[in-house]
């Protein structure tokens, strides 16, 4: 026969299994994905230097990954599958952007 207190034990124990099963959060999404094809070694004075990243219709350059970012640029195999953010580089030319999130596909 059920008590008063296992009941009460029963139900808090119910309602901490129902409030603790919750759903994951949705994966972060992202401005735009595309691949980082390589660096830029072309020679000039000013704007040159970074790497390429393409996305289905736009070439960007970018100067740096964004901190806490894993990908290893110096020791690489390209192309890279990422996603990313980015804002645009009002002081670089109108193709450059600043990464401000960056994962791998």
């Amino acid at each position: 026969m059920l008590t008063v207190k296992s009941f009460i034990l029963f139900v808090t124990f119910m309602t901490t299994v129902f409030f603790a099963c919750k759903d994951a959060p949705p994966p972060p999404v992202f401005m735009a994905e595309g691949q980082i094809t390589g660096p830029d070694m072309r020679m000039c004075i000013c704007c040159c230097g970074g790497w390429f990243l393409e996305t289905s219709d736009t070439t960007f350059l970018f100067r740096q990954l964004p901190s806490g970012s894993d990908i290893d640029l110096g020791n690489a195999t390209f192309p890279i599958p990422v996603k990313f953010d980015y804002t645009a580089d009002t002081l670089g030319w109108p193709a450059t952007v600043i990464l401000t999130r960056i994962e791998l596909q």
